[in-house]
């Protein structure tokens, strides 16, 4: 199964969940799943010779923009004889003028007109309760738009997912989203196409009330159709991360980066500092390595810092090294030449181990030192430096802790045997 079709089951899914919720609603309510329509009945739709020839004049004004000429015609129709079918094409052919003229009140009072006369077929009577429905949603008038919605849907057979997002949306700016969130959802299901503004409401109004396994089901539709969208791919992660799923969070971040969607420097770090917490550092050092070269992520302390540890982590000693050599400089601590001499230490480069810790006593800030003079100690016994390493192993003891006496002692006495004075 592709995942279009995997993304496209999940909601399916969700939407049977909906509706299966909402069978105690009446029977043409849109969020029942066996919904019945109400039947309209039918009346004479006919135009007279006069009022059809009249009609083609106006539609010939409409056509070519004469949009005063054409509603003045219409106008001067309200004073004939026609018949109650007649008096509704002549209203509704003025709302569509008046909503080109921007004159929405005018429209609406047209529109209301032709709805209670009730005398147009199914279709021209729907889409003029649809029409009337949006004007209210332009003017933030909810209340009225979700009550000729709710009209609408009595006598509509298949609602198109337009009018379920209209609802929902008048119900999320009233203030209730968890009401508009199922016409979101059916909206979202009912749609020919994706629509990203769409999915990005009812995620937005999951995530908000903590609906973290439906946010993934959304936020996937958003990364399949945009994979190109660093936003999808960071809001995925971010969910994972809320529902404690660290390692899915990690996943949706690689897979976003595999896409060339990963670009921002604080969504690379990211990326780079869960690789470490979930114990994969080479993947977060090479990726930090990576785009410090480009120019992605700044070489900032920060970075090398994160760099250092990564590669650290990965007992990558050489390459820690290399960043210890770069970092060291910029900030003259010296416990960062304290750990270059471990490094060094554990490579067995006793010279190097004593360059490292000269640099590290160098800081007069250092917290214990002792530490230090062990360690340099050490080197210069591998080294056959007996008198040099007794000496550093004194120091210790001079200026070290309690530990660093007793260990100190046990080096002399170790060094002592082996020749050293």
């Amino acid at each position: 199964m592709n995942l279009h079709l995997k993304v496209l089951v999940v909601f399916l899914i969700g939407f049977s969940a909906i509706v299966d919720a909402a069978s105690d609603l009446p029977i043409h309510h849109p969020l029942r799943a066996d919904r019945i329509a109400i039947e309209r009945p039918n009346s004479s739709r006919q135009f007279s010779y006069n009022v059809e020839k009249k009609f083609q004049g106006i539609s010939d004004r409409f056509g070519s923009g004469d949009l005063d000429g054409a509603m003045e015609s219409l106008e001067s129709m309200m004073g004939w004889n026609i018949s109650k079918y007649e008096r509704a094409v002549v209203y509704q052919f003025m709302g569509f003028i008046f909503v080109q003229q921007d004159k929405i009140d005018n429209a609406i009072e047209v529109f209301k007109k032709v709805v209670d006369l009730n005398v147009l077929s199914n279709s021209q009577h729907q889409s003029t309760q649809f029409n009337l429905a949006s004007l209210y949603g332009s003017q933030e008038r909810w209340d009225l738009a979700i009550e000729t919605l709710m009209t609408f849907y009595m006598f509509e057979k298949e609602p198109v997912s337009e009018a379920y997002i209209m609802t929902g949306i008048a119900y999320f700016q009233k203030g209730q989203p968890l009401e508009a969130l199922p016409y979101i959802h059916i909206a979202n299901v009912k749609a020919t196409k994706p629509k990203e503004t769409w999915l990005q409401l009812e995620l937005a109004i999951l995530f908000i009330n903590k609906r973290y396994e439906e946010a993934i089901d959304v936020v996937k539709q958003l990364s399949t159709y945009w994979p190109e969208k660093e936003r999808y791919w960071e809001t995925m992660a971010g969910t994972y991360m809320e529902m404690q799923k660290d390692a899915d969070a990690l996943a949706a971040l690689n897979l976003g980066y595999k896409n060339d969607a990963i670009s921002k420097a604080e969504t690379l770090e990211n990326l780079a500092r869960l690789s470490l917490y979930l114990e994969i550092p080479f993947q977060a050092a090479s990726l930090i390595e990576k785009n410090l070269e480009e120019g992605n992520i700044e070489n900032s302390e920060k970075n090398l810092r994160l760099l250092l540890g990564a590669w650290t982590a990965a007992r990558e000693f050489n390459k820690a090294i290399e960043v210890i050599d770069i970092l060291a400089p910029l900030t003259g601590e010296g416990k960062l030449y304290i750990q270059k001499a471990m490094l060094l230490n554990e490579n067995g480069d006793w010279e190097g181990v004593q360059d490292a810790t000269a640099k590290a006593l160098n800081d007069e800030e250092l917290e214990n030192p002792g530490d230090v003079y062990i360690l340099r100690g050490m080197a210069e016994t591998e080294l056959g430096n007996y008198d040099d390493a007794i000496e550093s192993f004194t120091q210790a003891m001079e200026i070290g802790t309690e530990t660093n006496k007793k260990n100190a002692e046990a080096w002399i006495d170790y060094v002592a045997d082996r020749g050293g004075r």
